[in-house]
């Protein structure tokens, strides 16, 4: 048994793919399919049911899927010592990140990281936050930047770190025909029509609680923030964007649109960082927590 079949199996298992856990890794299908084949060949058991909807974990795969998973661990940290004595940190490195917290500091993160340490390849995947619980939760990616609600309760198999406390400002375009009184009325902005971001995101449900309402009056949903504002800026909608990232924004500085506070705001959301107990927390992963905290201290 080689610690390369090891890394193929935990590949195919998170992703519940040959083709997935091989685009993943950067190797042919066939490579992972031959491995996977010679441990289970190798070991006299079936490690996955596979059928025409695709292949899930047997139960002696589930549990060899744990200890797999303990042992690359145990590797990775044998490695990282290692290259700690001579300042080399490289590697993968997967993020998933809300877009708020996308927007306002990982740009000056990954600017600074790459100088700091160019061999380390890093993927960042904008997701919201449900997705990214997912993703963490099947250790799809190293570090998941999400928001919270101070009373929600997270999987116990996940770990939260918190960053920065915020609140959302209501984003109105210079050209819009709403008073622009600050703080604005939640009644106000709630009848106005709004721009929220896409499905898996919780910004509706934050919403909701901080404009009093069970309903919205959403005239589009869009993934990409940067052209909301566009459309917030012409005055069609208004939009909801967090109070630490107001002062960085480029259509605040050009005056295109006009943050406002809301009224009687109660809404308290918790902005930080999430990973899986059992996934080893690379030197590659610390680093990175470690400037994306100097950033935000520095702001």
């Amino acid at each position: 048994m080689r610690t390369e079949q090891l890394q193929y199996f935990v590949e195919v298992a998170k992703f519940g793919s040959f083709s997935l856990a091989a685009q993943n890794l950067h190797i042919a299908q066939p490579s992972i399919s031959q491995a996977i084949s010679n441990l289970e060949h190798n070991l006299n058991v079936k490690l996955f049911e596979r059928s025409r909807t695709g292949i899930r974990l047997t139960p002696i795969g589930h549990s060899f899927y744990i200890k797999a998973q303990n042992i690359l661990n145990i590797v990775g940290e044998m490695y990282d010592e290692v290259r700690a004595e001579t300042n080399v940190i490289s590697g993968n490195l997967q993020i998933a990140s809300i877009p708020s917290i996308c927007n306002a500091y990982l740009s000056d993160v990954l600017s600074a990281y790459k100088k700091k340490y160019p061999n380390v390849r890093i993927e960042v995947n904008e997701e919201g936050t449900s997705q990214i619980l997912q993703e963490v939760l099947s250790n799809r990616v190293d570090i998941g930047l999400v928001s919270r609600l101070p009373n929600d309760i997270l999987d116990k198999k996940i770990e939260f770190f918190h960053l920065i406390t915020g609140t959302y400002m209501a984003y109105v375009g210079k050209n819009s025909s709403l008073p622009l009184r600050n703080p604005i009325s939640s009644e106000v902005i709630a009848k106005q029509p709004l721009i929220t971001l896409k499905g898996g995101s919780r910004q509706e449900e934050y919403l909701k609680k901080m404009l009093q309402t069970d309903e919205l009056n959403v005239l589009l949903t869009l993934g990409y923030t940067e052209a909301a504002k566009k459309i917030i800026a012409e005055g069609v909608a208004v939009g909801f964007y967090p109070d630490f990232s107001v002062k960085q924004d480029p259509f605040v500085k050009s005056g295109d649109i006009i943050p406002l506070e809301i009224e009687n705001n109660s809404l308290v959301l918790q902005f930080g960082w999430v990973r899986a107990k059992n996934q080893r927390f690379s030197a590659a992963a610390q680093e990175f927590i470690k400037l994306l905290k100097g950033v935000i201290n520095d702001r």
